[in-house]
């Protein structure tokens, strides 16, 4: 622990002394790894804020894995409710919705569902408490000003501490900025099926910085915030052949710094970006599913430090870096890997 405590000082010393703007690339090194296998397709593993554990979805309910401490604990969901995409509000509570978005009918018509978002409040002993936030909601994401931002059928609504919602128009996919008034979106679903625009063109992300400022990304996917308030996306390169991955086509990932501000490419043959919460660094996934850090330009150190895995996450400390690893032959599930990291 004193020693990363130590290493943690020692990036934190390097961002400060930089300054507010000026790039921070202390390349990192692994120094350890840990994990657990995974119960479900799609865990969803994220960071608590203040602390090295981790919430995950599991068989029936969500599952908290805590480095050092008492390794997995397995909840179930009493009420049968979907705990789908975890989200830590705060080191107490976080939040998590429904497996899906649209419920469609024989006859056609399309239904959301009611379960909504619920926040599960983790107390020192005992059972976590569960309370359904609202009956509508799905991926859930924390945004600025206590509100949560999610999606309910074709509409991107907001969803405030007393479960109070307010409709932000029609969108999908929306991404927040969590301490800032920015928010992307799509103007058609990017993953999901598509049952309400019926288009067949790739699409736009907007990001929009504040009122009356919005950039559009043609044909991109996975927008995620930066420490000094840019967005980082995947671009879909073209359509992935039937029957492949959606990255078949080719990808590669850009960074938009502002308002107006010039498209930079950041990585060639790029995925699933994760910038570091304290340096100017980025987590990504190759075209062969192989796992990277580096700089977050184009032309920086970068590093491989796993030959296969997706959905790479950065701790609060941004010490730690877990993923996803891909499934063991004959199995679906894969296992949540960490690696704890060092300056060099």
């Amino acid at each position: 622990m004193k020693c990363a405590a130590a290493a943690l000082a020692a990036l934190m010393l390097l961002t400060a002394c930089a300054g507010d703007r000026q790039p921070v690339e202390t390349p990192l090194k692994a120094i350890r790894t840990y994990g657990w296998p995974a119960s479900v397709v799609d865990p969803a593993p994220d960071w608590n804020p203040t602390t090295n554990d981790l919430v995950v979805r599991s068989i029936g309910g969500f599952s908290l894995l805590e480095e050092g401490g008492r390794g997995e604990r397995v909840f179930d969901s009493d009420d049968r409710r979907e705990s789908h995409t975890p989200i830590w509000l705060n080191r107490d509570q976080f939040i998590f919705g429904p497996a899906r978005n649209a419920i469609p009918a024989a006859d056609g018509t399309i239904s959301t569902p009611s379960d909504g978002v619920t926040v599960a409040t983790i107390p020192s002993v005992g059972k976590p408490l569960r309370t359904q936030l609202s009956d509508r909601g799905f991926r859930p994401r924390r945004a600025g000003g206590n509100t949560i931002a999610a999606q309910d059928g074709n509409l991107i609504i907001f969803i405030d501490e007393k479960g109070r919602i307010s409709e932000f128009g029609e969108g999908f996919d929306p991404e927040p900025q969590p301490d800032g008034p920015g928010l992307c979106w799509r103007d058609t679903p990017a993953f999901d099926t598509d049952f309400w625009t019926g288009r067949r063109d790739p699409g736009v992300m907007h990001v929009r910085w504040a009122r009356g400022q919005v950039n559009s990304l043609g044909n991109a996917v996975q927008a995620v915030w930066t420490r000094h308030g840019g967005v980082i996306a995947t671009v879909r390169e073209g359509t992935a052949p039937a029957g492949t991955p959606w990255w078949s086509g080719g990808t590669h990932l850009v960074h938009c710094a502002g308002p107006g501000a010039p498209l930079e490419d950041l990585r060639a043959q790029a995925r699933d970006p994760a910038p570091h919460p304290h340096a100017d660094l980025l987590a990504w996934v190759d075209r062969d599913g192989g796992v990277w850090i580096g700089a977050m330009r184009r032309a920086g150190w970068s590093e491989r430090i796993a030959e296969s895995g997706s959905r790479p996450r950065w701790s609060a400390d941004g010490m730690r870096l877990c993923y996803l690893e891909s499934p063991k032959e004959g199995s679906q599930l894969p296992a949540i890997r960490v690696w704890v990291l060092a300056p060099r």
